[in-house]
């Protein structure tokens, strides 16, 4: 249900399966699960992590019905916490993955909707989950999940209209389970978020495809203001909308050789983010994706941002993401990625 339509003949037999992922080292704890209270994670800078935990299935109903149950990461949006290519062709992510939603925990359904073959393949999403990346609710209110994706006769095409919206106001004071946004009110108002991505994906030809990815979010603001340790802005006390575009180039040079591009903007208009000062962030970004073996991937990139506003988010010490020194920065990275399958 998460990635949407795909061609062929609807299969006639139901069928279900399992994924459970487990995590170690510095990616830090972005999600909140109960591998966050675990004894192995006291005080520990490596972490285990069990970011995806669930059940799915197919059922032929219609013309098709998929459906996932458990702890997995978001469909909104157009990159995944997984380094799975596509979508996630670059080490690093993009800033508008910094502000959607990374996980979800509770249910989705996705439907094939009918429609002749040469009109393209169409399924709408529905999925009610506790929020944005909680294992437990920060308050009594559910979230809807509703994505609608199409994809063209020839499946070069794809677009992707992903969208969540519920109240994400924290009860009783707690804000663990409400990173990287934060309000609270205290009189008890439920307070509103929104996000909305829409993806544009074309292959081009054989080596080369493009992706275009826009998105909207928008936060209500509570009247609770955080303890003066806390970055400015760590709690949303005014109406706080965000918004950003990122273009993805890939170019195929070899069978396992991959290049990529991208370049972004986002602007976040009043500081919504917890640990990010408002303004607007620009980046440029290349990577080379090298397969030496079939299941083994070398991965260095070069990218370049920029940022105006009233903040320094680069340099300077840990977290360098609120208490910088710098408006610009150069980033030199390479990872190593072995994947295992059967």
């Amino acid at each position: 249900p998460r990635i949407g339509p795909f061609p062929g003949p609807t299969p006639q037999h139901s069928d279900w399966g399992y994924e459970l992922d487990l995590r170690y080292g510095r990616d830090a704890a972005i999600t909140f699960g109960f591998d966050d209270e675990l004894e192995i994670n006291d005080d520990n800078k490596n972490l285990w992590l069990m970011p995806q935990w669930f059940i799915d299935g197919f059922s032929p109903l219609g013309h098709g019905i998929s459906w996932i149950a458990g702890s997995w990461f978001s469909s909104v949006g157009y990159e995944i916490g997984a380094p799975v290519d596509p979508p996630t062709s670059f080490y690093t992510h993009s800033y508008a993955f910094a502000y959607a939603p990374v996980k979800h925990v509770g249910v989705m359904a996705s439907a094939r909707l009918p429609g002749e073959p040469q009109s393209g393949m169409t399924s709408l999403s529905l999925g009610i989950v506790q929020g944005w990346n909680n294992l437990q609710d920060n308050n009594n209110d559910k979230s809807l999940i509703f994505d609608l994706h199409w994809r063209s006769h020839d499946f070069k095409t794809w677009i992707d209209f992903e969208n969540i919206i519920g109240n994400e106001q924290t009860d009783n004071g707690h804000t663990e389970q409400t990173r990287p946004f934060n309000a609270i009110s205290s009189n008890g108002k439920k307070l509103l978020r929104r996000f909305h991505s829409l993806t544009i994906t074309h292959r081009i030809n054989p080596v080369d495809r493009m992706a275009l990815n826009m998105i909207y979010g928008f936060q209500e603001g509570g009247d609770v203001v955080a303890a003066p340790k806390n970055p400015p802005g760590f709690l949303i006390t005014r109406d706080s909308p965000w918004y950003g575009i990122n273009l993805n180039a890939h170019h195929k040079l070899k069978k396992n050789l991959q290049a990529s591009f991208r370049l972004e903007w986002l602007k976040d208009k009043r500081g919504a983010h917890a640990l990010l000062p408002a303004g607007d962030y620009y980046a440029a970004t290349a990577s080379l994706s090298w397969w030496p073996e079939p299941h083994f991937r070398i991965r260095p990139e070069l990218r370049y941002d920029r940022y105006h506003g009233s903040g320094k988010p680069f340099g300077g010490k840990v977290p360098t993401v609120f208490f910088g020194d710098a408006d610009t920065q150069w980033t030199g990275s390479i990872d190593a990625t072995w994947f295992i399958s059967s």
